[in-house]
């Protein structure tokens, strides 16, 4: 329940710095695409917009997450929700634990997989001189799929930057045969997003397979706190 709070915490925090940001970007005319957008209010216009603010705030989010472990408490606090989780994780059998992170796991990589299409879609309906400011004229499968393969390709390239352009180019050319020319500034910053969600996707999908190394580290940690019939004495 803990972390059910965290997430939406996060996310709550992300919407609102993406509302803002971009509100910021509307008002002094930063973005031609943007710009774009707000010129021909349509539903294909503002379903285009508020994807951009979705995937902004998700990777906001995500950032405030890495901030917070990044720089912790130096005396964390163990409070009742990490003593009830613990006492979760004590309870039940593995096979059990191992199904809800697989499922918790299983899930994200979908909403993943569904922001990628709702991109890919919303770009494709969104008015030509939009598109013209960052990758011009896609179809909605083409649109979709080249998000995905430049997301994909852009993690790896993330992943092994230490192989050199020559050496990486190779083998994201596997992944994308004719990467994305952006037309404009905005093409290249909305080009590094994509990217920066294609690690993201990566790194679920990492923690998905590594999911019975979480477990062990989960059942280790939890068996080291105290449970919720069992408080911590007073220090």
């Amino acid at each position: 329940m803990l972390g059910i709070i965290n997430l939406v915490r996060r996310t709550v925090e992300g919407s609102i710095i993406s509302f803002v940001v971009i509100a910021v970007v509307a008002i002094f005319g930063l973005s031609a695409t943007v710009n774009a957008l707000l010129a021909e209010v349509t539903v294909a216009s503002m379903a285009f917009l508020v994807v951009i603010a979705v995937v902004l705030a998700d990777l906001i989010g995500r950032f405030i997450a890495i901030l917070s472990l990044t720089f912790p408490d130096l005396i964390p606090d163990v409070g009742e929700g990490e003593r009830k989780r613990a006492s979760l994780i004590q309870r039940l059998r593995p096979g059990q634990t191992m199904a809800l992170l697989s499922g918790a796991y299983a899930a994200r990589l979908v909403l993943f997989l569904v922001i990628f299409a709702l991109m890919g879609v919303s770009y494709a309906l969104a008015p030509a001189p939009a598109q013209q400011t960052l990758f011009g004229d896609l179809g909605v499968l083409e649109a979709v799929e080249t998000f995905l393969r430049e997301g994909i390709a852009g993690s790896v390239g993330y992943f092994l930057f230490f192989l050199g352009p020559r050496d990486l180019q190779a083998i994201t050319g596997l992944i994308v045969a004719e990467p994305l020319a952006p037309s404009t500034v905005n093409g290249d910053i909305f080009l590094v997003g994509i990217r920066l969600y294609g690690l993201a996707f990566a790194l679920s999908v990492l923690r998905t397979l590594a999911t019975p190394i979480i477990y062990l580290r989960a059942r280790r940690r939890a068996a080291n706190l105290p449970t919720a019939a069992e408080p911590s004495p007073a220090a």
